[in-house]
């Protein structure tokens, strides 16, 4: 079955208010195994509503909208749906003393508008709102298609209220899915792989016959904070049974980009190198050198108060105050092997005077005017360093871009991605 999703409302179109119920319907339809297709959302105008449920009615098989069921003029979805699909509306009884007796509960008299509340269009059911004035719209239909013949669609239309038209979706609709349309057999689940230090094409370019779209199981590629997700996705009756057919597709996509993948699930970088420090018993000293502390936040997220892994943002400082720390001439480095060097110092003067394992340097962030004015740019050289006790340290220099809004969060998963690997060859 094929689910469209419609939210209705100027507040949306203009921006103004975020929409969050399309998001948590499909989640829910995706449960019992139903696949959207498609999020529609249209303002408050009549001609587009009802453009916008025939579109969804002829190619979809269940509709479901939330919004437009209040008692205010521009509330205009049981309007819409009476003359999309040619059912009048009319007066319903049962539904206008629920709605009288919410105002009565409420200790406050029931505005002569709220009479609409009660209309349906006809042949449709309704669907209870425990704690609302707004009940929802069940309604059957049968539409024309492009190839000249017909198709049946169910549509339920919610309100926008998240709250109820949450439970509602779950306690009437998502059962008359389930017990009248056979829905819930199986379900739609998911399963994701983590990678860093390459590119969203460059993945496709590796594994193009993963991304095909009539595969099964699917496979897709998003990216977030320079972050890769590849998002495997299977429709079955247990979860063992998705394990079973996801699992020929995860030794593939392992076999072939190796050390790329860092975790699996809701895993993030900082969180796979805070395990890989607790697995071996390594405590971890920072130092950042530049505009800001990127690392340090993330880290110190994942602190457990065990005898192991982060001892705190330990130095966050530009070079002059570094030069300061190390006691040394206070002349700016300017070549990346200066810079290296001053880092390698560095790391090692820390790794001497506290009582940790393992230390990462990095340096130097840009400054955001140096960023947003292009100096350096479009990629600015970033060194990691990582001295770890009874070694000798080692290191390494990118060169590195981006928007402003990624860029910073590139260069502290680099350094990050730096360590995990060099622990991981440990």
């Amino acid at each position: 079955m094929i689910a469209e999703i419609i939210s209705i409302g100027d507040e949306l179109t203009s921006g103004v208010r975020l929409d969050t119920n399309t998001q948590a319907i499909s989640l829910r339809l995706g449960d019992i195994g139903i696949k959207v297709h498609f999020h529609t959302t249209v303002g408050d105008t009549l001609a587009d509503n009802i453009a916008a449920f025939r579109i969804a009615a002829a190619r979809a098989d269940i509709v479901i909208a939330s919004g437009g069921l209040g008692p205010t003029a521009d509330d205009l979805t049981r309007e819409a749906m009476a003359e999309a699909f040619h059912c009048p509306l009319e007066f319903r009884e049962e539904a206008m003393q629920h709605i009288e007796s919410l105002f009565a509960q409420r200790k406050r008299p029931m505005p002569e508008r709220n009479r609409v509340q009660a209309m349906f269009p006809r042949g449709s059911k309704i669907i209870d709102n425990p704690h609302g004035t707004a009940p929802g719209i069940d309604l059957a239909v049968t539409t024309s298609i492009p190839e000249g013949s017909t198709k049946q669609c169910r549509i339920f239309a919610l309100p926008g209220v998240p709250a109820e038209m949450l439970e509602m979706l779950e306690h009437t609709v998502e059962k008359r899915l389930c017990e009248e349309m056979g829905a819930g057999q199986d379900r739609l689940r998911f399963h994701s792989l983590k990678l860093f230090g390459i590119g969203e094409s460059d993945v496709e370019q590796l594994l193009p016959n993963l991304i095909a779209r009539d595969r099964d199981p699917r496979v897709g590629i998003t990216v977030s904070k320079a972050t890769i997700t590849l998002r495997i996705a299977a429709q079955t009756a247990t979860e063992s049974e998705f394990q079973r057919l996801i699992q020929p597709t995860i030794d593939e996509v392992r076999g072939t980009l190796g050390q790329l993948i860092f975790g699996e699930g809701n895993v993030e970088l900082h969180q796979a190198v805070h395990r890989l420090l607790s697995d071996r018993k390594l405590r971890l000293g920072l130092l950042e050198v530049g505009a800001g502390c990127w690392i340090a936040p993330m880290m110190s997220q994942e602190q457990d108060g065990g005898p192991f892994g982060l001892r705190a943002a330990d130095w966050c400082a530009s070079e002059r105050e570094l030069h300061s720390r190390l006691s040394i001439s206070a002349t700016l480095p300017n070549t990346h092997s200066q810079l290296t060097d001053l880092l390698k110092r560095a790391a090692e003067s820390m790794l001497n005077e506290r009582n940790i394992d393992v230390v990462l340097a990095v340096g130097t962030y840009p400054t955001l005017e140096e960023v947003t004015r292009g100096a350096g740019l479009p990629h600015t050289d970033f060194t990691m360093c990582l001295a770890v006790a009874g070694k000798p340290p080692a290191s390494t220099t990118i060169s590195i871009g981006g928007h402003p809004e990624v860029l910073y969060h590139r260069l502290a998963k680099s350094a990050l991605n730096f360590l995990r690997l060099e622990l991981s060859r440990a």
